[in-house]
């Protein structure tokens, strides 16, 4: 063992570490990309979750708008567009093969189901005279197409959802097809559209291109009455067979594919508070209704007329609360007693009113 030296003790020697500034840059970068991806998905649930944009409610008047019986449900129009049936070319508006009216009830957990021929008689928004209710979204787009529905109706309408027919046929491909009974042989051919309807009476397993056939088909004595008919007829057992138990591992897929084909102004918490709607699905659960109405040409144009009683009676057979029009008339009536509205006040006419008044 060797002495110490001068009585002193030798200390080992610290050895210096080198700055990896290479292993720092990688660190820092990573704390930077976790920061920003946790700012973003804070970003996304606040507005999101915790507040969610408000699509504005269509109404046929304010009480409507305000009455918090009615917003209790969710209202959603769904608007259905065939490319391949429309004559328009690609750049102009489409008319809307479907219209239907989803009501959700998130406290009782049920669904109605309102489907409404697209050629129901209608006075869209800003126009005189009569149109079919498919016009209002080449019209007016979505805007108008909800307020021709809410005017209807008397109803609010909060949300819309415009599919493709494209996403429909997807869509019934994901889920593994659709379990449906053809009522009788149903046969059509243009060959100007390449299109050829061949599905046989009985039961059959469509999948996604026989599906939209079968719910497109309208060349029978019923036309579009009977298209809508089987329109309902198929969302039903779609639903069914959309939320079985192994389908369940399908959603992220569905959740692209609607992604995709659809528009809608529904924020993600109101659409897991309606899709929370079908949780308990059965027969009991859901009711669907063509709204009521005749055939009428009276004018040279084929419509279908539902007049106020037709679309209360439609409304009340599915549960779906509305404004009376005797209550609208007797609350304005009130009001009008009630105050005189200075004339600095009154809203300007529009020419149309101005040509009435004249007359």
């Amino acid at each position: 063992m060797e002495e110490q030296t001068n009585g002193q003790q030798e200390h080992p020697r610290r050895v210096k570490r080198k700055l990896r500034w290479g292993r720092l840059l990688c660190f820092l970068l990573l704390i930077g990309l976790f920061g920003t991806g946790l700012f973003w998905c804070s970003v996304w649930i606040y507005d999101n979750l915790i507040n969610p944009p408000q699509a504005q409610i269509a109404a046929a008047d304010d009480s409507i708008r305000q009455n918090e019986k009615l917003n209790e449900r969710i209202n959603v129009l769904l608007l259905g567009i065939d490319d391949g049936d429309s004559e328009a070319a690609e750049s102009e508006p489409k008319r809307t093969d479907a219209v239907i009216l989803l009501s959700f009830d998130p406290q009782q957990n049920k669904v109605a189901v309102l489907s409404i021929p697209r050629d129901t008689k209608v006075v869209l928004p800003g126009h005189k005279d009569p149109d079919k209710i498919n016009a209002a979204y080449a019209y007016g787009g979505a805007v108008m197409a909800k307020q021709t529905v809410a005017n209807l109706l008397r109803v609010p309408i909060h949300y819309y959802c415009l599919a493709d027919w494209r996403g429909f046929i997807d869509i019934v491909n994901l889920i593994g097809g659709v379990d449906i009974y053809v009522d009788k042989d149903m046969y059509y051919e243009d060959p100007y559209a390449d299109l050829v309807i061949d599905i046989k009476h009985g039961y059959q397993h469509m999948d996604g291109e026989t599906a939209g056939k079968y719910v497109r088909f309208r060349k029978d004595e019923l036309g579009d009455i009977g298209r809508v008919q089987r329109q309902q007829k198929f969302l039903k057992a779609a639903a069914e067979q959309m939320f079985s138990v192994q389908n369940m591992t399908k959603v992220s897929s569905l959740l692209a594919a609607l992604d995709k084909y659809i528009q809608t102004d529904l924020n993600t918490v109101t659409m897991l508070k309606a899709a929370n709607s079908f949780k308990l699905f059965g027969d009991d659960k859901v009711r669907i209704c063509m709204l009521y109405g005749q055939f009428d040409d009276s004018s040279g144009v084929s419509y279908w007329a539902a007049d106020q009683e037709s679309v209360n009676k439609s409304l009340e057979e599915l549960g779906i609360p509305y404004e009376k029009e005797d209550a609208a008339n007797e609350q304005s009536a009130e009001q009008a007693a009630a105050e005189e509205t200075p004339v600095e006040h009154l809203q300007p006419l529009d020419r149309d009113q101005l040509d009435k008044e004249k007359q």
